[in-house]
């Protein structure tokens, strides 16, 4: 008994045309893999791969300064969001203007560069700094990308070599410095 339905069901492939039936049978191998796959593990963690935290303090204070106003990067929704004195800050109690960038602010911001485009920001830093215009970040400075607030940085200037500084792993402090007397 168990024989005919299966003989009825090869008779009705074979009715089918040729590309119907490859569909047919290419749909039957994804839908086992899918069944045999294993789960993602939900704690799983890619390690961002950046510069020093410890050399980042300088590049904050730039960026806080450049892009960190409240009607910029210095508000919630952003996916570059930046923390700090002149905008956005981490403890509702502090207020814009008020009381020094905190240390919490200045790691919440290296985390937010570093996590904006992790892959790229890896091959940027085991480069050694090599072309840092891969990074979105650079290329909206720059102006080379559209950048709702348009070219903020000019190549080789104080606030391009501060950034690419840092990316090469030899912040640069004195152009940071002069970055913070950049309108």
């Amino acid at each position: 008994m168990t024989s005919a339905p299966v003989h009825v069901w090869r008779a009705g492939l074979r009715c089918l045309p040729g590309g119907v039936r490859l569909l047919l049978g290419m749909g039957a191998l994804v839908a086992v893999g899918f069944a045999c796959a294993a789960s993602p593990d939900s704690n799983a963690r890619v390690p961002i791969v950046a510069p020093d935290l410890g050399s980042f303090q300088p590049v904050s204070a730039f960026l806080e300064h450049r892009c960190g106003s409240l009607d910029c990067h210095g508000q919630v929704g952003r996916n570059l969001r930046v923390l700090g004195h002149e905008g956005l800050r981490l403890d509702p109690n502090d207020v814009p203007g008020g009381s020094p960038t905190t240390a919490a602010e200045i790691e919440a911001n290296y985390g937010s560069v570093a996590s904006l485009e992790p892959e790229v920001m890896a091959a940027v830093v085991g480069d050694g700094g090599a072309h840092p215009e891969r990074l979105t970040l650079v290329r909206k400075g720059r102006g080379t990308e559209h950048h709702k607030g348009g070219a903020l940085v000019v190549v080789g200037d104080v606030q391009d070599r501060c950034l690419t500084s840092w990316l090469a792993g030899t912040t640069d402090g004195a152009a940071c410095a002069a970055a913070l007397d950049t309108p």
